[in-house]
């Protein structure tokens, strides 16, 4: 029998492929995909009947008690909505949570179990001790599946997964209940959170408290056990960290808050200002009328913003109201009476990006992606280039260069990395240009892991 192919006739005579028929008297496999979907469809239907309703209530309540709490009303009836929710909380009801010491997965065996077939029954107990875990996607597999590291066991393992793998990218966070394929492959029967990179060292912390705390109140409690009961936690995180996390606060090296911030001035004299701009030594003629002002920073300069001559104006456009202000003063010394200051505006990063007019999209759309690919290509290699000596805050304002030396700040050096790759595989999936980290973990001397 080990020599015929899941594809192969069934030898048996019945016309059947091989694994539709008789594979599974092979002791290969224990269910079909049919007897999962019908075993899953009738628990379903036997966790929405009426003696459940003081189940459901004493459930909902564990499982949203601090986020109702804490969270406005727009943001609950946010929560509430989202499609990943409705699948955590089915899958932690049926399979974990406990209502007088059983779940409803046991009490279905019990009065419902004579009337399932074995294929079913024998799918339905082999969840009886699943659970959820915390995963790191280490290599995606098109439509095949995942490469991933079990965080909390610290184990490396293949789980077959196809419409994940147009969804999930290298270094994400799945939070998933693992189960059997009916071939014995590792699959995820639920995947309700997905964490990104940068928080991974925060929420296996926050795992390793709560399990102390578990421990303590269950001498002996077994790992499933555990994370059985951390399924509400789990939701809480992930509705704070990814649903209501507030956008990241932008600042500069210096700790400014980034803000779209253009001096203009009226040129006049266009020759003497261009004279004068080519030859000092804090500006780099970037050519086409585009000048790069910058200052030493260690042993790499650091652009403070681009100056920019538009017809009868000058514009300076920074990131900072400070680096405006700065610059205001530097290029009215510096040029004197060549051009005369007018205003300084100033723009939300975040509003500039959402007023983006349709119009202003079809005329990036009609550029090239060649050229697109080439222009952004440039600009994140002089930006990631400079970014590595310069202060960074969530390193505690030290340099990735110097981070990657310092084995208490290496790993957040690390999951910012994970998260850059992640953010530059999305956009590349989304068919804009990305780029490519590689060059980065070698420079910095980090194993890419």
């Amino acid at each position: 029998m080990s020599s015929i192919g899941r594809n192969d006739p069934c030898p048996c005579g019945s016309g059947l492929k091989f694994k539709q028929c008789c594979l599974s008297k092979t002791g290969t496999q224990s269910y079909t995909a049919n007897e999962r979907s019908r075993a899953l469809t009738a628990l379903m239907r036997f966790s929405d009947r009426d003696e459940f309703l003081d189940w459901h209530k004493a459930a909902f309540d564990l499982f949203w008690r601090n986020i109702i709490a804490e969270a406005s009303e727009e943001e609950l009836a946010r929560a509430l909505g989202l499609e990943q929710v409705k699948i955590a909380y089915n899958s932690w009801f049926l399979f974990d949570f406990t209502y007088d010491q059983r779940t409803v997965l046991d009490l279905f065996l019990e009065r419902e179990g004579t009337r399932l077939n074995p294929g079913e029954r024998r799918y339905l107990e082999g969840m009886k001790d699943s659970h959820l875990g915390l995963y790191e996607i280490l290599d995606v597999r098109a439509e095949k599946g995942f490469q991933v590291r079990d965080l909390w066991e610290n184990r490396t393992l293949w789980v077959r997964e196809r419409i994940g793998t147009r969804q999930l990218v290298r270094w994400d966070l799945p939070v998933g209940r693992l189960g059997k394929a009916p071939d014995g492959e590792n699959i995820f029967e639920a995947v309700p959170y997905v964490f990104p990179a940068a928080v991974k060292d925060a929420l296996l912390r926050s795992l390793r408290k709560a399990h102390r705390l578990y421990s303590e109140e269950v001498p002996g409690g077994s790992t499933a056990g555990f994370f059985k009961t951390i399924g509400p936690v789990l939701h809480e995180w992930w509705i704070q960290e990814v649903v209501l996390r507030p956008a990241p606060k932008l600042v500069t090296p210096e700790g400014d808050p980034v803000i779209l911030a253009n001096a203009v001035f009226d040129l006049l004299d266009s020759r003497r200002v261009r004279e004068v701009l080519h030859k000092h030594p804090a500006i780099h003629d970037d050519g086409g009328g585009s000048y790069d002002w910058n200052e030493p920073a260690g042993n790499h300069r650091r652009s403070l913003g681009t100056i920019r001559i538009d017809q009868d104006r000058l514009i300076l456009e920074t990131v900072s109201k400070s680096r405006a202000e700065r610059g205001r003063d530097f290029l009215e010394r510096l040029l004197g009476d060549a051009v005369r200051f007018r205003a300084t505006t100033y723009e939300d990063i975040h509003r500039a990006m959402e007023r983006a007019t349709p119009s202003r999209k079809r005329e990036e759309a009609a550029v090239p992606a060649a050229v697109q690919a080439q222009v952004v290509g440039e600009f994140y290699e002089k930006h990631y280039h400079a970014w590595i000596n310069e202060p960074v805050p969530a390193l505690g304002n030290r340099t990735p260069r110097h981070a990657a030396k310092l084995k208490s700040v290496r790993p957040k050096l690390i999951a910012l990395l994970k998260e850059f790759e992640s953010q530059s595989e999305r956009r590349k999936r989304a068919g804009e240009p990305a780029y490519d980290f590689a060059w980065m973990w070698e420079e910095l001397g980090l194993k890419r892991e």
